[in-house]
């Protein structure tokens, strides 16, 4: 289910290796059913869902359970509405710059020599990239490499490399369609000295956007509308302690998003299908997980592997982990948000089995994957603690 990333080699002029570098993009879920058929509520709402009560569903057990798709029972006959998402209206965000926290950069700090530089410059022409179209010129910086034996097969892979500690540790760019991004190296000789030129840009594309999005003007909207909802949401946090933050923020998200299963679009792996659309994907879950915690200041990161269900299948996932008291804990809301069976609400007891869990129980039924793509380096994930925290 997670597609593999492929590499277009292409010869120009003199010589010219265009390489894609597309991230394979994880498409993982859980078991038989997908999703909850939890009410779609408006961000306005937020502060009404976020502050639910552990309380809420007691004395509802004896004619309700959740049906997860790790094989709960059931159920009550109340219907479930769906209402349709609003988000409120486009507003200028704050502009307020978030500290940095561990996590900020936690995936560029593995990275070689080679690929910290590719991700310096994605870092520094990051709001350039809205364009679609904008070019990255790293000049001669890989010129002594690629005059070694292996040279080009170590700038691919740090290339590759390089973008997927970016795309992790920058969950925002929505917008950005990796397969269509190519990494151009140029040789120019001249007499017995050949020098090498390397850039990255949109190759032979018109741009490097996501299929809906064609004009920066449309996505220059679509953004201020997720930074409206992150805003609400700091706002509404802004007096809670740590744990607190993370249990609203995760709430919200379960009582906000469908999981999507439809087989087209790549909105569902980014953090625009759930915050503009209210429907994802396990990754797309994760990411905007990741990035409201970023929002308040959370360190978080996001996570890909495998995961097994109760009928023993297993497939790609994605989740994440949180730092708390220098400790951290995995957080799956994906899996915290199941379908129930006859409707009704979800009961605390399945809205949290994957929520701030240490090693002993989280990896009971998920397994991490430390090469995210193919191509790519591997990278280490945060070491859990032991046990759950209690919340």
């Amino acid at each position: 289910m997670n597609g593999k990333n492929e590499n277009l080699i292409t010869i120009v002029i003199i010589l010219i290796s265009i390489v894609g570098i597309g991230l394979g993009v994880l498409a993982g879920y859980w078991i038989v059913n997908e999703q909850t058929n939890q009410n779609s509520l408006p961000a306005a709402q937020l502060n009404e869902i976020i502050n639910v009560e552990i309380s809420q569903n007691q004395g509802q057990t004896n004619t309700q359970q959740a049906n997860e798709q790790q094989g709960g029972s059931e159920q009550t006959n109340e219907q479930t509405v769906l209402i349709e998402p609003n988000f409120g209206e486009i507003t200028e965000p704050t502009g307020q710059k978030n500290s940095e926290t561990i996590a900020t950069y936690y995936y560029y700090r593995q990275l070689n020599e080679y690929a910290k530089i590719i991700y310096d410059g994605l870092k520094e022409n990051k709001e350039k990239l809205i364009s679609g179209a904008h070019k990255i010129d790293y000049g001669t910086k890989f010129n002594t490499l690629l005059h070694t034996e292996n040279g080009e097969k170590v700038l691919n892979e740090a290339f590759q490399s390089a973008w997927n500690a970016f795309s992790y540790d920058n969950v925002e760019l929505f917008y950005i369609d990796v397969s269509k991004i190519t990494l151009i190296t140029k040789a120019t000789t001249l007499g017995e000295i050949t020098t090498y030129h390397v850039s990255l840009g949109a190759g032979n594309n018109t741009n490097y956007f996501q299929t809906p999005f064609q004009t920066t003007e449309q996505i220059e909207q679509e953004r201020l509308a997720i930074e409206n909802v992150r805003d609400q949401i700091v706002t509404l946090t802004a007096q809670d302690n740590e744990v607190t933050k993370i249990k609203k923020i995760h709430n919200w998200l379960v009582a906000q998003l469908s999981y999507d299963d439809s087989t087209v679009g790549k909105n569902k792996y980014t953090i625009y299908g759930p915050l503009r659309e209210a429907k994802g994907v396990c990754e797309g879950y994760a990411r905007s997980f990741k990035y409201l915690l970023d929002a308040v200041e959370i360190p978080c990161v996001l996570v890909s592997g495998t995961a097994t269900n109760q009928a023993n299948a297993t497939e790609n996932h994605a989740w994440n982990y949180v730092q708390l008291n220098n400790q951290w804990y995995a957080v799956d809301v994906t899996w915290d948000d199941p379908v129930i069976t006859g409707g009704g609400a979800l009961t605390d007891t399945y809205r949290y089995r994957y929520f701030l869990k240490g090693s002993q129980d989280f990896f009971k039924d998920h397994t991490e994957e430390e090469i995210l793509s193919e191509n790519s380096m591997k990278f280490k994930f945060p070491i859990l603690s032991e046990t759950n925290l209690s919340h």
